[in-house]
């Protein structure tokens, strides 16, 4: 990146203060796993001075979090909301969205969505996010760049619709928040993918999901994956949150069923196209491997992570119970049932290891979402704590102890992540009410109500708690107080809607 200015100054000129957080972030953020450069031509346009102000401001507020400067050190949070609020003033002044065919405004929006999002400020990250799109698609980015542009530029522009593409299926996980960019609409090309120096031949989403259908192992590269199974999360997402069409989940040509074969088609696509994570007690930092190995690695991580969620939604007891509440209990076969809780619980505890073993490894996944992940893990495994069988008993209260330690530490970094944090803590001591409900015999005979019993709004959860008292735990079963705030007898809530 462009390198450091000398100066006699005490203070940092912000031409000082710009290049370091362009080394910060592109060390830190850039395609881990948001690709909203191409390193080469931003390179180019912060030596020729043409990064605009909006983008220069939204910039530093993104790599403020991870510098090491004396000067932001106590004010961190501040400093980032007060770069964020300038770009932002920028971007909404008359005339600054114009007919022009520059990315920078989309450029700064996912940056100052993510700021958001990462903020717990969930609204304005969905608003920012959403003109983003918005415009992207305004520029006709859903299609393959015009062969005029040069290459840097065709894969700045692939990659930036591709990142906008993950950011919209983070954003609406939750339960009718529909996706502003749909599958059908995406003909442009996968992220392009080099394999020993070479261009691996360009391949379509479109093509990607339909694999299966060819018996094809497509080479796409772990961006490409990390979006096919981003397309997947969407699809179940709409399927166990949107969907009220009544449909047997366990037949053959059920819409639940397909999705389960294409997450199981998509973790062999996985194996094939990504390298390999450190040992667990092997220290293996992000600095070291070349660029393009520790971005392969950051995908695969998002990759696996993505597989493992998509198949906790599918399965949960709790959107399950919702799924299949108006089918008789005389028609659902009960080892179906069984099967679905055994996988639940299996992804989840899998989910969390790919997590807390990637920090350990020194692959630090830097995506507020992943907070999210664990969140939904961990709700399994609160649930489980109240399983019949003591090993799965203890099993998910040493998930709930590592998923508990692993936000704690990421709260340092990401207040979303405090959120999720609290949401956790709260639930594991209410859910003792729904594991009798959801995990022992039909869930069907229990008519689940959304918005009363088990609403999926983490904020309206958060009211009345403030997360300060941590549930201990004895016997594998969480110890409540019951005069603290925490352990009032409130709706216990969450939702996917802060993620990114």
């Amino acid at each position: 990146m462009a390198s450091r200015k000398n100066s006699s100054s005490a203070s940092p000129s912000p031409d000082q203060v710009f290049l370091d957080a362009c080394t910060v972030y592109f060390r830190h953020c850039h395609n881990k796993p948001f690709s909203f450069f191409n390193a080469i031509l931003f390179d180019q346009k912060v030596h020729n001075n043409q990064a605009p102000l909006h983008l220069r401001l939204a910039l530093i507020a993104s790599a403020t979090r991870y510098s090491s400067s004396s000067q932001w050190k106590e004010r961190k949070q501040s400093t980032i909301d007060g770069y964020a609020e300038g770009s932002w003033k920028i971007i909404t002044a008359p005339n600054v969205i114009d007919e022009s065919d520059d990315v920078t405004v989309i450029q700064s929006l996912a940056l100052l969505g993510v700021i958001d999002a990462t903020a717990g400020r969930r609204r304005h990250a969905w608003v920012k996010i959403g003109m983003a799109i918005r415009i992207a698609q305004d520029m006709q980015m859903m299609f393959e760049p015009s062969p005029e542009l040069p290459d840097l530029e065709q894969d700045e522009r692939r990659n930036l619709f591709w990142s906008l593409y993950l950011l919209d299926r983070f954003v609406c996980c939750s339960f009718q928040r529909p996706p502003a960019i749909h599958d059908s609409d995406c003909l442009l090309n996968l992220a392009t993918h080099h394999r020993n120096g070479k261009m691996i031949p360009p391949l379509t989403l479109a093509k990607l999901l339909t694999a299966r259908n060819r018996k094809e192992l497509p080479s796409s590269g772990m961006f490409g994956v990390s979006t096919g199974l981003a397309a997947l999360l969407g699809r179940t997402i709409s399927c166990m949150m949107r969907n009220p069409q009544v449909e047997l989940p366990w037949t053959p040509g059920s819409t639940y069923r397909a999705i389960y074969q294409d997450l199981e088609y998509f973790k062999e696509i996985a194996v094939k196209n990504g390298p390999g994570l450190a040992e667990p007690n092997q220290a293996r930092p992000m600095a070291d491997p070349p660029n393009p190995d520790r971005e392969q690695i950051a995908h695969m991580i998002l990759s696996n992570t993505l597989y493992h969620l998509a198949n906790c939604i599918l399965a949960h007891p709790f959107l399950v119970a919702l799924k299949i509440q108006s089918i008789p209990s005389a028609d659902i076969p009960e080892t179906w049932l069984e099967e679905t809780r055994s996988r639940c619980v299996e992804h989840a505890g899998s989910l969390i290891t790919v997590l807390v073993e990637a920090k350990a490894a020194g692959y630090m996944p830097i995506t507020s979402v992943y907070s999210y992940c664990m969140l939904v893990a961990s709700t399994v495994h609160a649930l489980f704590i109240y399983s019949e069988a003591t090993s799965t008993r203890e099993g998910s209260a040493k998930y709930l102890k590592m998923s508990l330690s692993y936000l704690s530490e990421m709260s340092e970094l990401w207040d979303n992540a405090q959120i999720m944090s609290n949401a956790l803590k709260y639930f594991i001591v209410q859910c003792s009410r729904y594991s009798s409900i959801l995990l022992h015999g039909f869930p069907s005979s229990y008519r689940t109500n959304r918005d009363r019993n088990f609403n999926p709004k983490i904020n309206r959860g958060l009211l009345g708690n403030d997360g300060s008292t941590k549930p201990s735990f004895q016997d594998g079963k969480p110890q409540i107080n019951r005069n603290s705030r925490f352990g009032r007898d409130q709706p216990c809530l969450y939702d996917a809607a802060s993620a990114s």
